[in-house]
C-alpha cells in the first residue's frame, strides 16, 4: 500500500467506532431489512457468536439508557452504609464511578487489571462486596492509585456500541459464567464447564494456565462442536490464525493471530498440533529452550521436560500421521481452526505512521477474508464462532478497536439482504476483567434450608477445600482458594438479528451456557437433532435462560434513535497515547451523594417478557419462596444482622414450581432479598410483631395485592409509600385481614412499594410478568 491507501485503511478501524450523532451505515443497514414475513428466528440458517474480551457491564453499558445501571435504585448497600457504587479502599477514601474519557485521556492505552480466580473472589469478599479497589488495582505502578476498577465509558465514547443496544436487544442480567478470567469462562461458552467431571472429584479450572496445549493439561471432556460433528451440523471456527507457535514476532500475533481465545486448541479431539507451520517450527522452539537453560540454570528440569515433549510432537504430528487421522478427526480438526491462509498476506502487517506522525500498525490483509469468502459464496455454516486477534478484541490491553471488527462483521452479513434475513449474531464478552460491576452475581444453593451435597453433581459449582481433588494433586496455593465457580459477574450481550430489532432490554438471568441451550433449542426445533451437550449443571439449566425470550416473533418497527450533537469527533484512538491519565476522584465519606450517580442517560427501553412469576414474603416467623413457573429463579438473601457473621448471605435456586422457606432464628432481623431483574425484598423488625404483610401477583388482571393480617384487635397504623408514584399515606388497619389492590398498568407491570409500622419496614419491589411486552424500571425515566 501506498501512504494514502495506508491511512485510508487505518481511518477504517477507526471509523468502526462512529460518531455520536450520525448512525452508523452498518447499523443502519442491518435495521432496514425485513425478515421474511410470518418467519421466526427459528427460520434462520447462521448463527454467528463472536465472544470479545474483558469488560463489565456497567463499565461499558452503565451509562446508556433503559438499563440496569448506574441509577439502579436496588443496589447492595455494603457494611459502612453506602451503596455498593461507592467502594472504599484501605486509607478511608471513596471512589465513585468516573468516566474515563476514551478520546481525551489515554484510558485505552493503560492495560488491563487483575481478573483471576483469586481477585475475583477477593473483590466480592464472601458477598461483602467492598473490596473492588483492594483486588483490582493496576499493575502498573504509575496507575496504582488510581481507582480505574470504576472507570466507565459513555455513549460520546462508545458510540458504535450504544448504537447497536439501541438498535438491537442487550442484555442487563447476563452474566460471565465464572469469577475468573478468560480461559475459563470461554470453555463455558464452548463446552458447557471447567471440569473433566460434572462433581467435585475433579479439578476445577480456574485459572487460564490449568489449560493448555501440554498433555497433562488439555481438556479431555467433550465440547459442542464435536456434538455439532456427530449430529452432521454444520459448524466453524474462524480466526486469522492459531495460536499455537508457529513462528510469529509478538507484534504480529497481537494483530493477526487469535490470542488464544478459541480455547478448542487445547481439547486432544482436535489433534491442533498437526496444523500447518507447527512442524516446521519446532526446531527452532527446541535451540531457543535450549539457550534458556544456560541463561536459567534454575529452570533446567522445566525447561528440559518442554523440549521432550516437543521432541515426542516431531514424531507423533509429522505431517504424514494426519493421514492416519479418521474423517472425523480431519473434520474437528479443518473446522476448528478455519483461518485466513487462503489470503497470501494473511501473516503481514504495514507498518507506517498517523497524520500525526506516530508510528501506526495495521494488517496488511483481511482479518475476516475466509469468513467473507464464505458469505459471499453462500457456504456459511449453520453455526459459526468468530474469534478476532488481540488488537480488535476489546481487551483492556488493547484500544477500542473491536468496533471496527463488529462493524465489519455486519457490513459483510449485510452484503446480500437475503443473508441477513436468516442470521443471527449473538456479541458478548468472556468476563469482566478488573472492571467493577454493582450487581451482585447468583450463586449455586449455599443455606440450610436447600442442602447441597458438596462432592454430588452439584458439587461441580464449588470449588472447596473437602472436595477430593484438592488432597490427592499438587495445586497451588492460588487454587485452594474456596468459592462457587459462578456465576461471575454482568458482561455485556447483544443480540443483532432481524427478530431482534428494537431497542429492547431483556433481563432473564444468563450467562455463557445459555447460548449452548439456545443452539441446543434451536437446533432441535429446526432438525429434530439432539445437540444437547451433559457438562452443563442442572443448577445453570434451571437459573439461565436459553436466550429465546429476547426474539419477536413478527417484525418490529425501526425505533427512534436520539445521538448527542456532537460537533467534533475525536480523531484517532492513537493520539490518545499522548493524552494524560484520567483523573478519577478520591471522596471523603461526606462528599458521597446519589448525585454522583447522575451519570446514567434517563429513559427506558422496550422490555421483553420473561419466564417469571415468584413470590417472596416474611410469613410466620420465615421467609417463604414461591416459584408458579418451570423457570428457574435464582436468589440471594442477605442477614444485614450478619455482616461481622459467617452467615452473612444464602443462596437458593427455586426450580420448577418449588416452594422453599428460609427459617428466621433471631428476635430481632434485617433480611434483603435479590432477584432477577430488580427484585427486591426488605424485611426489618421484631420476628413477635403481631403484623404480617404480604404482597401476591395477580399476573391476570396485571396487578398486586398487599395483604396485611394482623393477630391483634387494636387499630394497627401503616405508613405506605408508594415509590413509583410519589404516594405516601397513612393506612389503619381494623380488621383482622385486609386487602389493597395496585393497579399496574401504567408502570407496565412495575412496583416499588415500601411500607413502615413502628421500627417495622417491608419493601416490595419488582415487576410481574403478563407474557406482554413491557419496559425497563421506569425510576430511571
Amino acid at each position: 500500500m501506498n501512504r494514502r491507501e495506508f491511512l485510508e485503511k487505518s481511518s477504517l478501524l477507526l471509523a468502526g467506532l462512529g460518531t455520536s450523532s450520525v448512525l452508523h451505515p452498518s447499523i443502519l443497514k442491518a435495521l432496514m431489512i425485513e425478515p421474511a414475513a410470518a418467519s421466526t428466528f427459528y427460520d434462520a440458517e447462521h448463527v454467528v457468536i463472536l465472544m470479545q474480551e474483558n469488560r463489565s457491564f456497567d463499565h461499558t453499558f452503565g451509562a446508556l439508557k433503559g438499563v440496569r445501571g448506574f441509577l439502579d435504585k436496588r443496589t447492595f448497600v455494603k457494611q459502612d452504609g453506602h451503596s455498593a457504587f461507592f467502594q472504599k479502599n484501605d486509607a478511608g477514601q471513596y471512589a465513585s464511578p468516573a468516566r474515563l474519557d476514551l478520546r481525551n485521556t489515554k484510558s485505552t492505552w493503560m492495560s488491563s487489571l487483575p481478573h483471576s480466580w483469586s481477585d475475583q473472589q477477593k473483590a466480592l469478599n464472601k458477598g461483602k462486596y467492598d473490596q473492588w479497589l483492594q483486588a483490582k488495582a493496576s499493575g502498573n505502578k504509575e496507575y496504582k492509585d488510581i481507582p480505574l476498577t470504576l472507570g466507565y465509558y459513555n455513549r460520546e465514547d462508545l458510540p458504535f456500541y450504544y448504537q447497536l443496544a439501541d438498535a438491537f436487544t442487550i442484555f442487563d442480567q447476563y452474566f460471565c459464567s465464572s469469577l475468573t478470567g478468560t480461559t475459563p469462562n470461554r470453555l463455558f461458552l464452548w463446552s458447557g464447564t471447567i471440569r473433566e467431571q460434572q462433581n467435585g472429584k475433579v479439578k476445577a479450572n480456574v485459572y487460564n494456565d490449568n489449560i493448555d496445549y501440554d498433555k497433562a493439561r488439555q481438556a479431555r471432556w467433550k465440547s459442542f462442536p464435536e456434538i455439532l460433528e456427530e449430529q452432521n451440523v454444520s459448524w466453524k471456527i474462524y480466526q486469522n490464525e492459531i495460536s499455537l507457535p508457529k513462528g510469529m514476532s509478538g507484534e504480529q500475533e497481537a494483530w493477526l493471530s487469535n490470542f488464544t481465545d478459541n480455547p478448542i486448541e487445547w481439547f486432544s479431539a482436535f489433534n491442533v498440533k498437526f496444523s500447518k507451520g507447527y512442524y516446521q517450527n519446532i526446531p527452532n522452539v527446541i535451540q531457543y529452550l535450549k539457550l534458556e537453560i544456560e541463561k536459567k540454570p534454575s529452570q533446567k528440569e522445566r525447561l528440559e521436560a518442554l523440549i521432550s515433549e516437543l521432541q515426542e510432537d516431531l514424531v507423533q504430528y509429522h505431517p504424514d500421521n494426519y493421514s492416519k487421522l479418521s474423517q472425523k478427526e480431519k473434520n474437528l480438526h479443518e473446522k476448528a481452526f478455519t483461518t485466513n491462509s487462503g489470503d497470501p498476506d494473511y501473516w503481514n502487517l504495514e507498518i507506517g505512521k498517523d497524520d500525526s506522525g506516530e508510528r501506526l500498525v495495521v494488517p496488511k490483509s483481511d482479518v475476516l477474508f475466509q469468513f467473507r469468502k464464505d458469505v459471499k459464496e453462500k457456504k456459511l455454516p449453520l453455526i459459526s464462532w468468530l474469534v478476532a486477534p488481540e488488537h480488535f478484541s476489546d481487551h483492556p490491553g488493547s484500544p477500542w478497536y473491536g468496533a471496527w471488527y463488529i462493524s465489519e462483521v455486519l457490513n459483510i452479513l449485510t452484503q446480500d439482504p437475503e443473508t441477513w434475513k436468516k442470521t443471527i449474531f449473538i456479541i458478548n464478552y468472556d468476563e469482566n476483567d478488573g472492571y467493577f460491576d454493582h450487581v451482585l452475581p447468583f450463586a449455586p444453593p449455599v443455606n440450610p434450608n436447600q442442602p447441597v451435597d458438596m462432592n454430588g453433581k452439584e458439587g461441580a459449582e464449588y470449588v472447596n477445600k473437602t472436595q477430593e481433588y484438592m488432597s490427592s494433586q499438587q495445586l497451588r496455593d492460588s487454587e485452594r482458594i474456596e468459592g462457587t465457580v459462578g456465576l461471575g459477574y454482568r458482561v455485556p450481550m447483544i443480540i443483532a438479528s432481524p427478530w431482534t430489532k428494537g431497542g429492547f432490554v431483556n433481563s432473564e438471568v444468563s450467562d455463557h451456557t445459555s447460548v449452548l441451550q439456545f443452539l441446543e433449542k434451536f437446533i432441535k426445533k429446526k432438525f429434530n437433532k439432539d445437540a444437547t451437550i451433559d457438562t452443563i449443571s442442572d443448577w445453570r439449566r434451571a437459573v439461565c435462560g436459553d436466550l429465546t425470550s429476547a426474539f419477536q416473533s413478527s417484525s418490529i418497527k425501526i425505533p427512534q434513535m436520539d445521538y448527542l450533537d456532537q460537533k467534533e469527533y475525536a480523531k484517532t484512538i492513537n493520539a490518545a497515547k499522548n493524552k494524560p491519565v484520567p483523573h478519577l476522584k478520591w471522596y471523603s465519606e461526606s462528599e458521597l451523594s446519589p448525585h454522583l450517580l447522575e451519570i446514567q442517560e434517563r429513559g427506558t427501553k422496550p422490555s421483553n417478557p420473561l419466564p417469571y412469576n415468584y413470590q417472596v414474603n416474611l410469613e410466620h416467623g420465615k421467609i417463604n419462596m414461591v416459584n408458579l413457573k418451570e423457570n428457574g429463579v435464582p436468589l440471594l438473601i442477605y442477614d444485614r444482622t450478619q455482616f461481622n457473621g459467617h452467615h452473612l448471605n444464602f443462596s437458593y435456586a427455586l426450580y420448577s414450581k418449588q416452594t422453599l422457606s428460609h427459617h428466621i432464628d433471631t428476635d430481632v432481623y434485617d433480611y434483603e432479598v435479590f432477584g432477577p431483574n430488580g427484585f427486591y425484598r426488605h424485611f426489618k423488625g421484631e420476628k413477635h410483631i403481631q403484623l404480617e404483610i404480604s404482597l401476591n401477583n395477580n399476573i391476570s388482571k396485571n396487578e398486586v395485592e398487599l395483604i396485611f393480617r394482623k393477630s391483634t384487635k387494636e387499630t394497627v397504623t401503616v405508613m405506605l409509600e408508594d415509590l413509583y408514584e410519589n404516594i405516601r399515606k397513612k393506612i389503619s388497619l381494623h380488621k383482622t385481614e385486609e386487602k389493597i389492590v395496585f393497579p399496574l398498568t401504567k408502570n407496565k407491570g412495575w412496583y416499588d412499594l415500601k411500607l413502615n409500622s413502628g421500627e417495622n419496614i417491608w419493601q416490595f419491589s419488582g415487576r410481574i410478568e403478563t407474557g406482554k411486552t413491557s419496559i425497563s424500571d421506569p425510576h430511571w425515566s
